[in-house]
């Protein structure tokens, strides 16, 4: 019994034995869809991206409008309640998870409980963009001192370890609750 040689629909000089198991045609094993009934050509597998994952320009937007101003909020609320912590490293810890959190549930709400890729980096950088838009206004909330009159060392204050330790967890609870 000799099989019948055709040529694959979407690469014509390829030779092939496989046919879609819905329409018929001849397709290659690069142009094959696992499905659950067998091969199929990629237009009876209808692939579709899930939609929690089809993100368009606008859930973008409305990610950033959202994200930003929460986490300045978180970070600025954040700095207040850590006043009245008794253990300030733990506690930071705990507002910066919460600062991460806040941020990824406001973009996750806006969005329609999207996902992906796209919305972590989003959420990553109105977490960062919110820490440091947010602890200066947090310096001048709570210092005695007049706007013009604020000291250059007060003001980048959130530049040591401990504080890119708190910027590190924030971004890492806002992605990872977007994932």
């Amino acid at each position: 019994m000799t099989e019948e040689v055709m040529h694959c629909a979407n690469h014509p000089n390829r030779e092939t034995l496989l046919r879609c198991n819905k329409c018929g045609k001849p397709i290659c094993p690069e142009c094959a869809i696992r499905h659950p009934v067998g091969w199929r050509c990629r237009e009876c597998a209808q692939l579709h991206r899930i939609p929690t994952y089809d993100l368009s320009p606008r859930h973008y937007a409305l990610a950033l409008a959202a994200g930003l101003p929460s986490a300045i909020v978180g970070v600025i609320l954040g700095g207040i309640l850590s006043r009245f912590i008794w253990i300030p490293l733990i506690g930071g810890l705990v507002i910066a998870f919460a600062v991460g959190l806040l941020t990824a549930e406001a973009i996750s709400r806006v969005t329609g409980y999207k996902r992906g890729i796209g919305l972590q980096v989003v959420a990553a950088i109105c977490v960062a963009f919110g820490y440091f838009i947010g602890h200066p206004l947090l310096l001048l909330a709570t210092s005695h001192l007049p706007v013009g009159r604020i000291p250059i060392a007060a003001f980048w204050a959130w530049l040591d370890f401990y504080r890119i330790i708190y910027l590190l967890l924030a971004i890492l609870a806002a992605v990872g609750r977007l994932r």
